[in-house]
């Protein structure tokens, strides 16, 4: 067993980790602006309706649902740093056609569902080399480590990026702070080649395809194993619903609440806060009531706190004081759950079956985002957007229970092997 919560200095001193570290870094910033810049373009430039808004939103997980099974079987047969290098710098050039095409005039959301659709294809082909290469860089003593360094990061880019999107979006306009996210790709990208470190041969290389047999091997591994199993009911329930907030409150908070792209980025910056908060104790907390309660303890914070958004109601010098406190109890849970949720799939799973356990993973967690986001533009049209967020929000507050009714919650330490 690996006890978790120790901080060897040894990683932060790695200088491989710490390119891979500070390209991600930097692209997680420039995300954190697109988070804020893409809905407002598509809300303000492009007067999109909630069903637009779902379809949007399908687009850019679809690709989670329909190809992350078969990419999954191709990143256990390829090295993984090259993918990560080509899939940030697809990513950059499609981000650029959005500004493109707001400055020439023919920018239509008919032109951002394909831009949406291809970047969450390269998406799905980051995160799977990525969830796949930080074992073998790291080791697996040092996973939550390694893997709170990166989510610390993501904090800090949640906690800065809305604010700085916020000015941003009133000085360039939505479409045009989206450069500044293309700018951080290729910057990522060009980082990522600097990693020195030999990246061993994927065991599958060279060998023939067996494309089913190998993608039932990956979901077999996540369907049998009960921790498995469990996380991925969780994060399944978590996501599907909580498309109800990542659909819809955009639109909410604009033409409900009236608040200004400035307020939303001191929410969403909250949210940063609490997920950087989340980050630091993720280690800390699984040391003190053991791995597996900080998992479970830390799901149930993420799924019951998006409760409080649709309750919040009045002007905005009280709405968004609350919404800043309600987005900030979210990402704590969020972010030391998504620690310990990564580090115990990465743990679990031998080398050879990382890509497709991952992708697996993947493909029912994130492949529930399109069917919750097209789900929710319909209920937002057709009850109203306060009612569609309760639907949601309701829903959400469920899926901590399969971690807690599994072994989870009995797991002291991290397993090793």
């Amino acid at each position: 067993m690996t006890t978790v919560g120790s901080d060897p200095p040894a990683l932060r001193a790695q200088p491989d980790f710490l390119k891979l570290w500070g390209s991600e870094t930097v692209s997680l910033f420039g995300t954190a602006i697109t988070t804020l810049a893409l809905p407002l373009t598509a809300v303000t430039r492009l007067d999109a309706t909630p069903a637009q808004m779902g379809m949007l939103g399908a687009a850019q997980f679809l690709p989670f649902l329909l190809l992350a099974l078969p990419l999954g079987v191709w990143v256990d047969r390829r090295a993984r740093r090259p993918l990560m290098i080509v899939a940030n710098a697809g990513r950059a050039a499609l981000l650029a056609v959005i500004p493109l095409g707001a400055a020439a005039g023919w920018l239509r959301m008919d032109t951002l569902y394909p831009v949406a659709l291809i970047a969450g294809t390269l998406d799905v082909l980051f995160h799977l080399s990525y969830s796949a290469y930080l074992p073998g860089l790291v080791g697996t003593a040092r996973l939550v480590q390694g893997n709170s360094s990166l989510q610390a990061s993501a904090s800090v880019a949640e906690i800065a990026g809305p604010g700085l999107a916020g000015v941003l979006i009133g000085w360039l306009g939505a479409p045009g702070a989206l450069l500044l996210d293309a700018a951080s790709y290729v910057l990522a990208a060009l980082g990522i080649s600097a990693i020195r470190q030999r990246e061993m041969a994927p065991a599958r290389a060279g060998h023939p395809v067996h494309l089913l047999t190998e993608v039932r091997e990956g979901l077999g591994l996540v369907v049998r194993h009960p921790m498995l199993r469990a996380m991925v009911i969780e994060a399944a329930i978590f996501n599907g619903a909580m498309q109800a907030l990542g659909t819809l409150f955009v639109l909410y908070a604009t033409r409900d609440l009236h608040l200004s792209p400035a307020q939303l980025g001191l929410i969403f910056g909250a949210g940063g806060v609490g997920a950087l908060l989340g980050s630091l104790l993720a280690g800390p907390l699984a040391v003190r009531v053991g791995f597996g309660r900080a998992l479970v303890l830390a799901a149930a914070l993420a799924c019951v706190a998006p409760l409080l958004v649709p309750a919040i109601h009045g002007t905005p010098a009280t709405t968004v004081p609350l919404l800043m406190l309600a987005y900030a109890l979210e990402g704590v849970g969020v972010a030391a759950s998504s620690i310990h949720h990564l580090s115990l799939r990465q743990a679990l799973t031998p080398p050879e079956l990382l890509g497709r356990m991952s992708a697996s993973y993947r493909t029912v967690t994130y492949g529930v985002l399109p069917l919750g986001a097209l789900l929710f533009g319909v209920l937002g049209q057709h009850m109203g957007l306060n009612a569609a967020l309760w639907v949601g929000t309701a829903m959400t507050a469920t899926g901590w229970l399969w971690v807690r009714c599994s072994p989870v919650w009995t797991l002291r330490q991290l397993p090793e092997g």
